[in-house]
C-alpha cells in the first residue's frame, strides 16, 4: 500500500532511495546548531558542572601533554 508524501514530511528533491535534499539537511544542521547552543548556556549557567568540566579539561590536557611529549 503506497502512501502519499506530503511537502511537509518531504522535500520534492528526497525520496526514500535519494535520501534528503540539501535544503533539509542544512535545515537540520541549524536547529542542531541551536540546541547545542542553547545546551552550552545552560551548561555555562550550572556553576558545580562547570567547576567539574574545567577540572577534567586541565586532567585531558595534562593527559594530552604527556603524549606529545612522548612523540618529540
Amino acid at each position: 500500500m503506497k502512501t502519499k508524501k506530503t511537502k511537509k514530511t518531504m522535500d520534492a528533491k528526497s525520496s526514500v532511495f535519494s535520501g534528503p535534499s540539501k535544503s533539509e539537511m542544512k535545515k537540520w544542521e541549524i536547529e542542531s546548531a541551536i540546541s547545542t547552543l542553547q545546551r552550552a548556556v545552560e551548561i555555562q549557567k550550572n556553576s558545580k558542572l562547570m567547576a567539574d568540566v574545567k577540572k577534567m579539561a586541565a586532567e585531558k590536557v595534562k593527559e594530552l601533554n604527556n603524549v606529545v611529549s612522548k612523540i618529540k
